[in-house]
C-alpha cells in the first residue's frame, strides 16, 4: 500500500495543472490512501458551498477509478467567525482493504482536525520487540567452557588442510560454536527506551482541553471557550517542555553520578553525527519510499564507484592481464618457513589490541568473543590461517560486506550519489587481515618498496609531520628570496578504482613473495557486497575495482599500488595516500609554471597507465611569495587534463588552509567557526543549567574542543599573536559557559577555576613533546635526509 500527503494551496487558480496532478497521483498500479489537505469544497463531503477544485475532484471521482472518504464533522474550523466550517482534508483511495469511517480528532492546537481511520488488512502486523545482549552479566568462563568442549584439535595441523572445502568447513564450524557459546553465556535484555510518562494531572488538563475545543467548534460565537483553549494550550506546552528538561536532567546527572563515561560520550556522538537514517530518495522525478527500494538505489551508486576507470585502456594492459591471471591460475601451495608461520602468540598479541566497540560483519562474531576466545580455539585460528596463507586462499566467508549508506554532510540527501558506503566486515577476517599485512609490510620495509614522501598509514608518522616538511620548505624558500608554487592534485575514488591485475602485477614486480602475492589476489577479487538499511538488504555486487573500504590490509596494499608514482626533478613532492601535492621553486614564475606542469603531465601520464583519474575540478594552485610586484607573479595557469587551475589565495591541505604568505589567517578563522558548529551541537551538555557535573563538561571540552582547537598547531604556531588571540577567545567563550560566568569575567580567573591552562601555554607544551618526537623519531629523521639531498 502507497500512502501519500498531499496539499493543494487554496490559492491556486491553474484547473487544468490541478486536474492533470491529480489524475498522475491516482492512477498510479499500486493501491494507495491519497491523504491531505485539497482545499477542495464540495456539497457532497458536507461543505456549505463548492469551489472548483472540488468540482473537478467529483468529476474525477464519477469515472470510478478512485472513492473519496471524509468524516461526518468538518475537518476546518476557522478561527474567524465570517467564514463557515468546512471539510477540505480528505482521503482518496482506490484500496479494496476494508476501512474504519474517518472522524476527526480536536487534539491538536491547529485549526485543522485530524482524521482518523484504520486500514484493516487481512493479517496483523507485529513488529518484535529487539533485543540487544547485555554484556554487563556475561558469563565469559562458560563461553570458554563451551568453546574447548566443541573444539577438536586431534591430528589437526595446517599441513593436513590441504584444499578450500576444507578450509571454509572448519570456518563454518567454528562459527556455529562461537555463536552458539556467546547465546549460551550472554543473556537478552530489551533495550530501555526514553520514554516520558505524562503525569495523571497533565494528561486531565489535555482532556479538557479537547472538551472545550469541541464546545468552541460548535458554538463558535462562544469566545469563552476559545479563550480557555488557549490559555490550556500555553499551560500544556510549559508544562510538556518542563516534562521534557527534568528528563534530559535526569539523564545527565546520572552521567555525571557514573563511575565510566561511556553513555556520555554515546550522547556526544549521537548529537555530533546527528542522525544517519536514509530519507525517501528521489532518482528521475521518482520518490523511493521502501527500504529495499532505497536499497537497490544506492546499490546502483557505490557500484558504479567502482566502474570509474574500469573500462578505460592501458598501454600496460596485456602484460599486466597475463602475470596476474598465471597468478591467479597457479594451484600450488606454498610451504611456509617456521618464521612466516602465524602463530596463537602473534593471534593473541591482536586480540589484546582490538577494540570491543567495533561492529560486526555478516557472520554476527564480534570482537567482545574474539578477544575472550580461550587457547584452545587460538591454536584452531592459527591452522585455518596458516593453510589459508599456503593455499593463497582468502575465505569466502569473510569477504562477504555489509555497506551502510551515511549522507554526505551539507548536501542533499535525497540524492543516492551523496552517501558513501561504510563497509561491516567479518572482525574475524579482519584479524587475518591483520596478519597478512605484517608479513606484507615487513617486504616492503626491507626493500624500501614504498617512496619516502608517503607519510600516509605509516608508523610514527601523520598529518602534521607532512605539513611541517611543506611549511619548512617553502619557508626556506621564501628566506632565500625565491616563491614556490604548489598544485594539489584530487585523484578521484582512488581507494576505489584500484586496477586489481596492475596492484597483482606489482606485487610480482617487487618480489613479494609468491604467497603474499596470491593470498592478496584472492583477498581483493571477488568480494560480494550488499547494502543494508534496517532489516533490508540488496542484491550483492562485486566491485570490479577497488582495495575494500574498511580493511585494515587496504592502506597499505593502495601505498603499494601508487610506491612507483614518478618522482619530480628539482622539485618536491608531497605524499599522504591519494592526498598528492607537488611544488617547485624558482626565483621568477616562469619555472615554476614549467616545471610543475612538466610534472602534472607525467604524472597523468602515470594514471592513464594505471587506470586513476585526476579530478581537474577539485585540483587546486597556490603560489607563495613575498613578492608584490607584477613581474614576480605567474601570468599564466598551470593546467591538468587541459583544464586551467586558477591560482587561489588559499588551499585546503591534509585538514589545514594554506594561504600565499603562510599567515594562517583563514586557518584560524575556520576553526573558530567551527568550533562554533561544536557549542550548538554539545549546548545541552555545556549549557549553565545543565545538570552535568563540572568535571564532565571540562572533559568534554577537552575532548572534543581543545583538539580542534589546536590541530596541527606546530605548524600555525608562527602565526601573528592577533590570529592566535582568536582562538583563546573561542577557549574563554566554553569556559565561561561551562562555569556560569558572565561574558566580562576574569580571563585569569576562568582559567585558575577550571585548572586548564591558556591555549598559548598549553600549544607550547604540545608543541615541545612534538618537536622532541620528531628529534627522537628515526623513521622521520630518516626519510627527512633522504628528501634533503
Amino acid at each position: 500500500i502507497e500512502i501519500i500527503s498531499a496539499y493543494h494551496p487554496g490559492g491556486n487558480k491553474n484547473r487544468a495543472a490541478f486536474i492533470n496532478d491529480l489524475t498522475k497521483l491516482t492512477r498510479i498500479k499500486k493501491e494507495y490512501f491519497i491523504c491531505g489537505d485539497l482545499n477542495a469544497r464540495h456539497r457532497m463531503w458536507n461543505c456549505k458551498t463548492a469551489n472548483w477544485a472540488g468540482k473537478a475532484l467529483f468529476d474525477l471521482s464519477q469515472k470510478g477509478i478512485f472513492l473519496i472518504q471524509h468524516p461526518s464533522r468538518p475537518t476546518y474550523n476557522p478561527s474567524s467567525t465570517k467564514f463557515s466550517p468546512s471539510t477540505i482534508d480528505l482521503t482518496l483511495t482506490n484500496s479494496h482493504f476494508e476501512t474504519t469511517t474517518p472522524t476527526t480528532s480536536p487534539e491538536l492546537s491547529s485549526d485543522h482536525s485530524p482524521i482518523i481511520f484504520q486500514i484493516k488488512l487481512t493479517e496483523t502486523m507485529k513488529t518484535a520487540t529487539k533485543k540487544i545482549f547485555d554484556y554487563s552479566t556475561a558469563n565469559w568462563k562458560l563461553f570458554r567452557h563451551i568453546i574447548n568442549n566443541e573444539t577438536m584439535l586431534t591430528n589437526m595441523h595446517h599441513n593436513s588442510i590441504t584444499n578450500t572445502d576444507q578450509i571454509n568447513k572448519l570456518i563454518d564450524n567454528f562459527t556455529v560454536t562461537i555463536l552458539k557459546a556467546h547465546k549460551e553465556a550472554v543473556p537478552q535484555i530489551t533495550p530501555g527506551q526514553y520514554n516520558i510518562k505524562i503525569p495523571p494531572h497533565l494528561t486531565q488538563i489535555i482532556k479538557i482541553k479537547n472538551m472545550l475545543r469541541r464546545i468552541s467548534q460548535r458554538h463558535r460565537r462562544c469566545s469563552l471557550a476559545k479563550k480557555l483553549v488557549n490559555f490550556l494550550q500555553d499551560k500544556i506546552r510549559h508544562e510538556s517542555n518542563t516534562l521534557r528538561n527534568d528528563s534530559w536532567n535526569k539523564t545527565l546527572t546520572a552521567i555525571s553520578n557514573s563511575k565510566n563515561n561511556n553513555k556520555m560520550w554515546k550522547l556526544v556522538k549521537l548529537l555530533k553525527n546527528q542522525t544517519n537514517h536514509v530519507p525517501p530518495l528521489i532518482i528521475d522525478n521518482k520518490t523511493l519510499l521502501a527500504p529495499d527500494e532505497k536499497c537497490e538505489a544506492l546499490r546502483t551508486v557505490f557500484e558504479k564507484v567502482h566502474l570509474n576507470t574500469f573500462n578505460t585502456t592501458s598501454t600496460a594492459d596485456n602484460k599486466v592481464k597475463k602475470i596476474a591471471q598465471d597468478i591467479q591460475n597457479n594451484q600450488c601451495t606454498t610451504t611456509l618457513s617456521p618464521a612466516e608461520l602465524v602463530k596463537p602468540k602473534e593471534i593473541k598479541k591482536i586480540l589484546k589490541n582490538l577494540k570491543t566497540k567495533k561492529s560486526m560483519g555478516l557472520d554476527n562474531i564480534n570482537n567482545r568473543m574474539l578477544k575472550n576466545l580461550p587457547n584452545k580455539a587460538l591454536i584452531l585460528i592459527s591452522h585455518i590461517f596458516n593453510s589459508c596463507l599456503q593455499s593463497g586462499y582468502f575465505p569466502d566467508k569473510w569477504k562477504a560486506t555489509k555497506v551502510i549508506a551515511i549522507p554526505k554532510p551539507g548536501k542533499d540527501h535525497t540524492k543516492p550519489s551523496n552517501y558513501r558506503p561504510i563497509s561491516l566486515l567479518s572482525c574475524i577476517g579482519k584479524v587475518f587481515e591483520k596478519t597478512i599485512a605484517y608479513r606484507i609490510s615487513e617486504h616492503a620495509s626491507a626493500n624500501n618498496t614504498i617512496q619516502h614522501s608517503q607519510f600516509g598509514f605509516q608508523k610514527s608518522l601523520s598529518t602534521v609531520h607532512q605539513l611541517h616538511r611543506l611549511k619548512n620548505n617553502v619557508v626556506k624558500t621564501m628566506n632565500r628570496k625565491k616563491s614556490t608554487g604548489l598544485i594539489t592534485l584530487d585523484t578521484e575514488k582512488a581507494f576505489d578504482s584500484v586496477w586489481h591485475d596492475g596492484l597483482i602485477y606489482k606485487l610480482h614486480q617487487q618480489k613479494f613473495p609468491s604467497y603474499q602475492t596470491k593470498i592478496v589476489s584472492s583477498f581483493i577479487k571477488d568480494r560480494p557486497n550488499s547494502v543494508h538499511i534496517g532489516e533490508c538488504k540488496s542484491q550483492s555486487y562485486i566491485p570490479a575495482a577497488g582495495v575494500p573500504q574498511g580493511s585494515t590490509l587496504s592502506p597499505l596494499l593502495f601505498n603499494i599500488f601508487i610506491s612507483d608514482i614518478p618522482k619530480i626533478h628539482k622539485g618536491t613532492q608531497y605524499l599522504f595516500a591519494d592526498d598528492i601535492a607537488l611544488s617547485y621553486s624558482s626565483k621568477n614564475p616562469g619555472p615554476i609554471i614549467n616545471n610543475l606542469n612538466n610534472s602534472i603531465k607525467r604524472y597523468e601520464a602515470y594514471c592513464n597507465k594505471w587506470k586513476m583519474n585526476i579530478n581537474a575540478e577539485k585540483s587546486e594552485a597556490i603560489f607563495f611569495t613575498r613578492n608584490t610586484s607584477k613581474n614576480h607573479l605567474p601570468n599564466k595557469h598551470l593546467k591538468v587534463k587541459n583544464v586551467e587551475i586558477p591560482w587561489s589565495k588559499s588551499v585546503k591541505y591534509l585538514g589545514t588552509h594554506l594561504d600565499c604568505r603562510l599567515t594562517f589567517k583563514k586557518h584560524i578563522e575556520n576553526t573558530a567557526i567551527k568550533c562554533d558548529k561544536y557549542l550548538k551541537i554539545l549546548y545541552s551538555f555545556l549549557n549553565r543549567k545543565s545538570k552535568l557535573n563540572l568535571k564532565n563538561k571540562i572533559l568534554l571540552y577537552k575532548s572534543v574542543i581543545r583538539p580542534t582547537l589546536t590541530y596541527a598547531s606546530p605548524i600555525w604556531c608562527t602565526s601573528a599573536k592577533t590570529h592566535k588571540n582568536k582562538l583563546q577567545i573561542v577557549q574563554n567563550k566554553f569556559l565561561k559557559i561551562i562555569l556560569n560566568l558572565p561574558p566580562w569575567h576574569s580571563t585569569n580567573d576562568i582559567h585558575n577555576r577550571a585548572k586548564i591552562n591558556r591555549l598559548a601555554d598549553h600549544t607550547a607544551q604540545t608543541n615541545k613533546r612534538y618537536w622532541i618526537g620528531c628529534a627522537r623519531n628515526s623513521i622521520l629523521a630518516k626519510r627527512l635526509n633522504f628528501l634533503d639531498k
